[in-house]
């Protein structure tokens, strides 16, 4: 599946997978730096994977995050899973996504959650059939979903109707394939507390002040 191009501004959504100080060995002693895997993308079907390395880890980070926005790929979307099953290889991790029914929500390890969470689904059975290494089960997640297809475009290869294809019923629609509309994203904002949960200042402590300056004291007698 070629890459696509997508406004840098509706990827708000960046995880970190993993973060590792790593060493390298020179002549004159060791050079120590971090190594960032981060995954990107719009929960609208577009999710990409980027590996950064540097000295500080904020560096690491926006280098990550820049090569994954780089690598950008699209994907088939059926409401809030995916269309079929498939099992995706890299290396010796092999990972396994399932459609799932609505309100299944996300059944998957750190490393695929991000993945597939940052590609919008919603709705997913995932399982590990191999190595656990998290950057081999991220780049085995994506490769899974680059091998989605679509029903239309099988159809259409195979040059037949979408009515004939062996799939379900409820996939045949024509309708389901269309590109979504990307869901807005709220910032959250903090709810005012009641006057009763609001805090009293410390200097008083709620008391009242007597006019001469004394805190709540009777006035003193005169002789």
């Amino acid at each position: 599946m070629p890459r696509v191009q997508v406004d840098p501004e509706s990827l708000k959504i960046e995880k970190t997978v993993q973060m590792k100080p790593v060493s390298k060995t020179v002549k004159g002693g060791r050079k120590r730096r971090f190594s960032t895997l981060m995954v990107v993308g719009d929960g609208n079907g577009h999710v990409g994977v980027g590996m950064g390395k540097s000295a500080s880890v904020p560096d690491a980070i926006s280098k990550g995050s820049q090569r994954a926005r780089k690598s950008l790929i699209e994907v088939p979307l059926v409401n809030n899973t995916i269309p079929h099953m498939v099992i995706g290889r890299m290396g010796a991790a092999r990972v396994l996504l399932k459609p799932a029914a609505p309100g299944t929500g996300v059944i998957a390890g750190p490393a695929t959650r991000a993945v597939v969470e940052a590609a919008g689904i919603k709705d997913i059975l995932t399982k590990s059939l191999g190595s656990s290494n998290p950057i081999n089960s991220v780049y085995a997640t994506l490769q899974g979903l680059k091998d989605l297809q679509k029903a239309p475009d099988v159809a259409k290869r195979r040059g037949k109707n979408l009515s004939e294809l062996a799939i379900p019923t409820p996939l045949k629609e024509a309708s389901l394939y269309e590109p979504r509309q990307p869901e807005p994203i709220t910032d959250y904002q903090a709810e005012e507390k009641p006057d009763r949960f609001r805090k009293k200042p410390e200097g008083d402590r709620g008391r009242s002040r007597s006019p001469q300056g004394g805190r709540g004291r009777a006035p003193s007698r005169q002789r």
